[in-house]
């Protein structure tokens, strides 16, 4: 029988505010083991907003960015196909994608699904061996594994102090142990919660490793279009007989609730690709025909679709840069973003003073700044980041590409300034900048 959870206003004199956060406090504790912690941000935000109360919002990663018009009209173009589909997608897409992906050396089979999510679980389903998760990462790794449980999951922690970025002695130490046992490494670049791209030399150095101990890389690139340089490669590009990819219309169209991801798996991968689809048959049939058929319109116009994320990778950029530049006033620890929308700030300088303030976990802090300044973040924890760490998403805006007048990042900056005014009243005094760079 489920449980029931109810609270109940006292009689003590607290406003509206005020109540309703503890009541949110008390019911992400309960949740805590219940709900994506990054879609839970998003109802936070909901409740909120039903009570009047206006929050900096920087929780849910989900691009503001309007969708380009004509994919808009060829979803109601396409309104009438309602039939089912195969799970590699109908043949239009299929067709589409393997012109995207496969090479002269190389040719892949495709699963078509609701969102990329459904099919990772699907991925972490089937695989049969050891899976590497990249630390930190997107939240829905573990919980998918959690839910799994019986898979042999190995957390490769990286550290700011190292960019985040992969060692690799230490990528080496990790899979020479496993000798000739199945192996997939989870490669998620651009990453989610950092922010950061690899460089195309030190992915190379990661895919010689791989190479060497025969492990399976699953390259999550759903950010890949929103890097801010040009030309960042996909691991792929080196071992492409290794990688799996996976990519959806949630990041650099904006159309997370579109539900519409694939997987690409090269010829050299097989049977666990028939062994996905054929989970993928018995769990979820097909996924949303008519937005496969938008898709497959929106994908095959290579131009219009390259100008639409090109332009969204330029507002992320500068508001980045917008930020990052107010940041610098603070002692926080970060790396400065060069893909997507996310930072992930350390407030490990700021230690003392927050213990003494009862707050020892990420969790604390984003607890604590949604109270008292009206802040929404995702603590670290649940990206496999312990300490107090927060992540930060840049999605406070409304614009839409090719308006005239410029952006207006007034909220996200106003937000930012109150955690800057926060941090100084701890030590008014200090200008110690501890700033890392990409």
């Amino acid at each position: 029988m489920g449980k029931r959870i109810i609270f109940v206003k006292s009689v003590v004199c607290i406003s509206e505010s005020e109540y309703l956060f503890i009541i949110y406090r008390n019911y992400n504790k309960y949740m805590s083991n219940a709900i994506s912690s990054t879609l839970n941000s998003k109802i936070i935000l909901e409740k909120y907003e039903e009570q009047g109360v206006t929050l900096y919002n920087f929780g849910l990663g989900e691009n503001p960015l309007p969708q380009p018009t004509f994919y808009i009209d060829k979803l109601r173009e396409y309104a009438d196909k309602k039939q089912y589909a195969r799970c590699t997608g109908i043949p239009e897409l299929n067709t589409t994608l393997k012109k995207m992906y496969n090479t002269t050396d190389t040719k892949y089979e495709f699963i078509v699904g609701n969102g990329l999510k459904e099919l990772l679980f699907i991925l972490q389903l089937a695989f049969d061996g050891t899976i590497i998760h990249i630390t930190p990462s997107w939240v829905s790794y573990k919980e998918q594994t959690d839910i799994l449980q019986d898979k042999h999951v190995i957390d490769f922690e990286t550290c700011i102090d190292d960019n985040f970025r992969v060692c690799l002695q230490k990528l080496e130490d990790t899979l020479k142990p496993l000798h000739n046992q199945p192996k997939l490494l989870f490669f998620n670049n651009p990453n989610n919660p950092t922010g950061i791209a690899y460089q195309n030399d030190e992915i190379e150095q990661i895919a010689d490793v791989l190479r060497k101990h025969n492990c399976l890389v699953f390259a999550d690139e759903i950010y890949l279009h929103l890097c801010y340089e040009e030309n960042i490669k996909s691991i792929s590009h080196f071992i492409p007989e290794l990688t799996i990819i996976g990519s959806s219309v949630s990041k650099d169209l904006g159309c997370g609730g579109y539900r519409l991801g694939w997987l690409a798996f090269p010829e050299q991968t097989n049977e666990l690709f028939n062994k996905c689809s054929q989970y993928s048959s018995n769990i979820f049939s097909c996924a949303s025909v008519p937005i496969q058929y938008a898709t497959n319109y929106m994908l095959s116009n290579t131009e219009l679709y390259k100008d639409h994320y090109t332009k969204s990778t330029a507002v992320y950029s500068y508001i980045s840069h917008e930020i990052c530049t107010l940041l610098r006033k603070t002692k926080l620890k970060f790396v400065e973003p060069n893909a997507a929308w996310y930072i992930l700030l350390d407030f490990e300088p700021y230690k003392q003073s927050l213990n003494n303030l009862h707050l020892y976990t990420g969790g604390d802090l984003s607890n604590y700044l949604l109270e008292h300044l009206k802040i929404l973040t995702v603590a670290g924890e649940p990206f496999a980041i312990n300490g107090l760490c927060l992540r930060f998403s840049f999605i406070d805006f409304t614009y839409t590409i090719g308006q005239s007048e410029k952006i207006d990042i007034s909220k996200m900056i106003e937000g930012v300034q109150t955690l800057v005014n926060f941090l100084s009243s701890f030590d008014e005094n200090s200008n110690t900048i501890s700033t890392h760079t990409v």
